[in-house]
């Protein structure tokens, strides 16, 4: 379940940046026209400081994303610890001890 939410929030990031490229694009284009008036060059220098906040914002995501993948690793890392716990399905019994970060936090029949 959890690995299916990290897969969630790992797709909208990564359509967020598809926007944040199409907007970086366009606002690119907007810097390199030559402007006559006053609000003209305001417009350009306006679209630049929104370029600057837009690539501040594209690097955030992109660090996101890889924290996102470091926390799917982190999961399925922590389900091969979990089964290796656990015996053959259908015996209901487990086997050796709980991994040093469960111990304590799930209440295992016959543990306390």
């Amino acid at each position: 379940m959890l690995e299916a939410i990290a897969d969630e929030m790992l797709m909208r990031v990564v359509a967020t940046q598809a926007a944040v490229y199409k907007a970086r694009e366009q606002l690119e284009r907007v810097s390199h026209l030559e402007w006559e008036s006053p609000a003209g060059r305001a417009f350009r220098d306006r679209a630049m400081e929104l370029a600057g906040k837009i690539a501040e914002l594209d690097h955030r995501l992109e660090a996101a994303r890889i924290q996102i993948w470091s926390a799917r690793a982190d999961l399925a890392e922590l389900e091969v610890r979990i089964l290796s716990g656990i015996s053959v399905p259908g015996s209901g019994m487990l086997t050796g001890t709980l991994p040093p970060e469960l111990d304590g936090v799930i209440n295992v029949r016959g543990r306390s």
